[in-house]
């Protein structure tokens, strides 16, 4: 047997494998946080992510989500929280991977059927991917290839809203083509909440931290690196070993890729079969990442629908977006059609946060099948009687 070809079976064993072993604790906001408790567990716990368990939803606040704030001290947690699916602990590795790279997040909130009894993380299950992996996969051919980066006279505002609107996490630092730093979201919250100004040409006291400084005032100078010609197996290896989020892929001092922890995870990712019904999309968000996460999501809603209701004709979805006066992005419409032969259910939502929107409708149509459910079973006794 081929080495690809057991580094295949051994990635497919572990996609399968129960995640009830990888359970952690969750790392859980207090009730009603403020953000700046948020911060302040983000970095006393060395986390990414934190969870607000809400009955049987979970809402999550990532340090992307801090950036979008414009006062930790005073700003709401409601206002950027997101909503998360939440997986049963029965799940397999292969969904927990899915989900984290439709959410772009690094770990995931796992339930017992009554309550969240823990999450995921990205670490533990890159660390068991350690040593699967096929000999001659090269990194280049999981890496983003030209990465978006910013140069070292780039002020901290400029980052930070590329960090935001291309929902990002890492931004390369360039001098003149030559790879020089690395500068991340967690980086940029923590100046947001720090009360001196962090730029090293002067510290003074403020009440409100200015930004208007450099990035290589503050930015990692020496970031994880490796050449282009690295095995995915070996980069693997190393971004465990210096416990980093991300390896910059280089050739002469040149940055010429990025593979963060998300890419590693496309490898035990589990593939998503196409709905068996035909789907429309209209409307889909110009991120290709938030594209991706809705399309999937709605994907798995008609999948799910389908099991119930298998003479459904089509699914449409139709997403507008109501701008708000002074920020990018406003709330979202969401409208679902679903036709069958006999009839059509339709039904609409809306919020700030699509993914959010979309689990709404998935509980809106999880009481249809419920309901469709009930009114088969007399007609399925009835048959049996007559039989």
């Amino acid at each position: 047997m081929s080495a690809a070809i057991t580094s295949t079976r051994r990635i497919d064993e572990l996609r399968a494998e129960s995640i009830d072993r990888f359970i952690s604790p969750l790392v859980e906001a207090p009730p009603e946080p403020t953000l700046s408790k948020i911060l302040g567990l983000l970095k006393e716990r060395g986390v990414y992510e934190v969870f607000i368990p809400e009955g049987p939803r979970c809402g999550m606040i990532s340090a992307r989500d801090l950036l979008k704030a414009t006062n930790i001290e005073t700003s709401k947690s409601s206002a950027i929280t997101t909503y998360v699916s939440v997986l049963p602990s029965d799940a397999h590795v292969g969904e927990v991977a899915r989900l984290m790279a439709d959410y772009r997040t690094r770990a995931a909130p796992i339930s017992d059927g009554r309550k969240i009894i823990g999450q995921v993380n990205c670490t533990t299950l890159l660390k068991e991917l350690k040593g699967r992996i096929e000999t001659n996969l090269r990194i280049t051919a999981l890496a983003t290839n030209t990465p978006i980066t910013v140069t070292k006279s780039s002020l901290i505002p400029k980052a930070r809203e590329l960090l935001i609107r291309r929902r990002i996490d890492h931004l390369p630092v360039t001098d003149e083509k030559r790879l020089a730093g690395l500068i991340t979201s967690s980086q940029i919250i923590a100046l947001l909440h720090d009360p001196q100004r962090v730029g090293s040409k002067s510290i003074r006291p403020q009440t409100t931290p200015s930004l208007d400084f450099p990035v290589e005032d503050v930015m990692d100078v020496n970031p994880l690196t490796c050449p282009t010609d690295t095995r995915t197996e070996q980069a693997l290896e190393l971004l465990l070993n210096h416990a980093s989020t991300c390896v910059l892929i280089t050739q002469w001092e040149e940055l010429q890729a990025i593979a963060t922890q998300r890419d590693f995870m496309t490898l035990l990712a589990e593939v998503e079969p196409e709905p068996e019904v035909p789907i429309f999309i209209v409307g889909l968000p110009e991120d290709p990442f938030e594209s991706e996460a809705t399309k999937a999501k709605f994907k798995r809603i008609v999948r799910q629908l389908h099991k119930v209701l298998p003479d459904i004709l089509e699914a449409r979805s139709i997403i507008k977006s109501k701008p708000k006066a002074g920020t990018e992005r406003g709330r979202y419409e969401v409208k679902v059609q679903i036709r069958t032969p006999t009839e059509s259910f339709t039904y609409s939502e809306e919020g700030w946060d699509l993914p959010e929107v979309y689990d709404l409708i998935t509980d809106r149509l999880k009481r249809l099948m419920t309901k469709k459910q009930k009114s088969r079973r007399p007609r399925e006794r009835e048959s049996t009687e007559q039989d």
